[in-house]
């Protein structure tokens, strides 16, 4: 690999990371609480390397962080920025869950649902497990609630999938680059 080749996959990677984060950012305008960042988990574990896809994680956290203190008016309490924490720490763990089912069995579709699942699973566990350290409302995991934020999420996913696709279609990634076993 030379220099140029390195310079313009990092460019790249940094052009979807962007990519994503800007979709992250239309997702908390539109669903707030319920952005889809499981879904960017799931895409970041199964089509990254694990530094890339960690960036991704926490740059489309933090974007929707950005949009919920600067634009939806969250409010600047303790519990709030705990919550917002939480979030951000759930971000990662659905990261690494998808990871240990992609790096062990590939990316056939079934792996590609299988590691969705996970990440998902593990976003809200840690979640639950957050709201018994931060406190709260059992509306909050109701499972109408969960069922919309999985249902954002999985449409999200699906979409973030279609994305990657046209992205290696036009070069702006390379598909070999999608997960690498040791990286």
């Amino acid at each position: 690999m030379t220099l140029k080749t390195l310079t313009n996959d990092n460019a790249a990677t940094g052009l979807w990371i962007a990519l994503i984060a800007a979709l992250t950012i239309a997702g908390s305008l539109t669903f707030a609480c319920a952005a889809p960042l499981a879904a960017v988990a799931a895409i970041a574990g199964t089509k990254m390397k694990s530094g890339e896809g960690v960036a991704l994680v926490v740059v489309a956290w933090l974007a929707n962080q950005v949009v919920g203190y600067g634009i939806l008016d969250y409010p600047m309490t303790a519990d709030s920025f705990a919550w917002g924490a939480a979030i951000g720490v759930a971000s990662v763990v659905a990261f690494l869950g998808t990871r240990v089912v992609s790096v062990a069995a590939g990316s056939s579709p079934l792996v590609l649902a299988g590691a969705f699942l996970a990440a998902f699973a593990a976003y809200e566990a840690a979640l639950y497990g957050a709201g018994f350290v931060l406190g709260s409302s059992d509306e909050a995991f109701s499972a109408a609630v969960v069922e919309r934020v999985l249902m954002i999420n999985l449409a999200a996913f699906a979409g973030l999938l279609l994305l990657h696709r046209a992205a290696v279609a036009i070069s702006l990634i390379r598909s070999e680059d999608a997960l690498p076993a040791t990286a």
